[in-house]
């Protein structure tokens, strides 16, 4: 299950980086995101523990309010980010 989880944060997050969901954040912290994608693609399962955990904080900075996001886009993300107990926070301040 985490594998199939890990390939659908992966494919969410790469489809909101093609709608600028992650301009926002510095080139620091983009690079660093692409180096976590590298290495999950890399991992023959479960990635490390440091690279899950800096992947899944990274993810949560998404701008989900950007105009460019499609619905099925953001579905995925919320779906991807529930699977490992992490509901965006633009996601829960909305539901408040």
């Amino acid at each position: 299950m985490k594998t199939t989880s890990y390939q659908l944060l992966v494919n969410a997050a790469g489809q909101l980086m093609q709608q600028h969901a992650f301009d926002h954040l510095s080139d620091e912290k983009l690079s660093r995101m692409h180096s976590c994608l590298r290495r999950i693609g890399e991992s023959a399962g479960k990635p490390e523990a440091a690279v899950e955990t800096e992947f899944l904080s990274l993810c949560g900075e998404a701008n989900l309010f950007v105009e460019t996001a499609t619905p099925q886009s953001l579905q995925q993300w919320v779906t991807a980010m529930s699977c490992f107990g992490r509901l965006p926070e633009s996601v829960s301040e909305e539901a408040e």
